[in-house]
C-alpha cells in the first residue's frame, strides 16, 4: 500500500504547498483520496506530479467540514465520472445534497470497511466530528489523520480495538500527550500538528515532517 501526500502546508520541489492537507492511498487495484487541501487547481496539479487523475479515483473521504479539508471537493467532483464519497454524518444538509448530486454519497457514523485493508474509524469527536482512516498492512494498522480535532489518543484507542497500531501520519492539532506517541513506530505529522518540533525530539528516529511530495509505502 502506498499512501502520497498531495496537498500540504509545505511541499517539495514542484509541488504547490498550501494551507490543508490531502493523502492519496494506493491499495491494490483501489485509489483512495483522503481530504482535497484548500485549493482545488493546486491539488490537481499536485495529483498530476504522482500521475493520477481525478478519474482514477474510487473512493474520497473528507475528515471534517473544513475549508482547508475540503477546499478542493469541488476539483474533484467537476473532473470525476464515478466516485464514492465517505463523509461524516455532521456535515451539512447543504454540503452533503450537492455530493450527492455529482457522486455516491455515503453518510459515516461508525467504523466500517471501504475496501481491502481500509477502515473509516466512524465519526468521531464532540463539537468537531471528524473520521480518520485505518489502514491495514498485514498484522500492522496506520492511521491517517485530517487534524485529529476528536484528540489523537481516542483515535488510537477506536484503531486498538482492530489490532496493533504502529503508526500515524496527518495532522495532529492541539495534540500535546507525548506519552501516547511512546507506543507508535512511526509518527509522520504535518499540516495542523502542534508541537512538532517537540515531538522530533522526543521520537526522532520515529518521527517524519511531510509535505506535498512525501510518500511512503507501508
Amino acid at each position: 500500500m502506498q499512501l502520497s501526500v498531495v496537498y500540504d502546508n509545505n511541499a517539495a520541489e514542484g509541488f504547490h504547498a498550501g494551507w490543508g492537507f490531502a493523502c492519496l492511498i494506493q491499495q491494490e487495484d483501489t485509489t483512495l483520496l483522503f481530504d482535497t487541501g484548500w485549493n482545488g487547481p493546486a491539488l490537481l496539479e499536485n495529483l498530476k506530479k504522482v500521475g493520477i487523475k481525478p478519474s482514477d479515483i474510487d473512493i474520497l473521504i473528507l475528515s471534517h467540514q473544513h475549508w482547508d479539508h475540503i477546499g478542493g471537493l469541488s476539483a474533484i467532483l467537476h473532473n470525476s465520472a464515478s466516485l464514492e464519497v465517505y463523509v461524516p454524518q455532521a456535515f451539512s444538509p447543504n454540503l452533503k445534497k450537492e455530493i450527492a448530486r455529482r457522486a455516491h454519497l455515503i453518510e459515516v457514523t461508525r467504523s466500517r470497511q471501504l475496501c481491502k485493508g481500509v477502515f473509516t474509524t466512524g465519526q468521531l469527536g464532540s463539537s468537531i466530528k471528524e473520521q480518520s482512516l485505518i489502514l491495514q498492512s498485514e498484522d500492522e494498522l496506520y492511521i491517517i489523520t485530517g487534524c485529529a480535532h476528536p484528540g489523537l489518543g481516542g483515535i488510537i484507542d477506536s484503531a486498538a480495538k482492530m489490532g496493533h497500531v504502529t503508526g500515524v501520519l496527518g495532522g495532529l492539532h492541539d495534540f500535546n500527550d507525548m506519552a501516547k506517541l511512546g507506543q507508535l513506530s512511526y509518527i509522520a505529522a504535518g499540516h495542523c500538528t502542534s508541537h512538532q518540533d517537540e515531538i522530533r525530539r522526543k521520537y526522532p528516529a520515529n518521527f517524519a515532517y511531510i509535505y506535498a511530495g512525501y510518500s511512503v509505502d507501508i
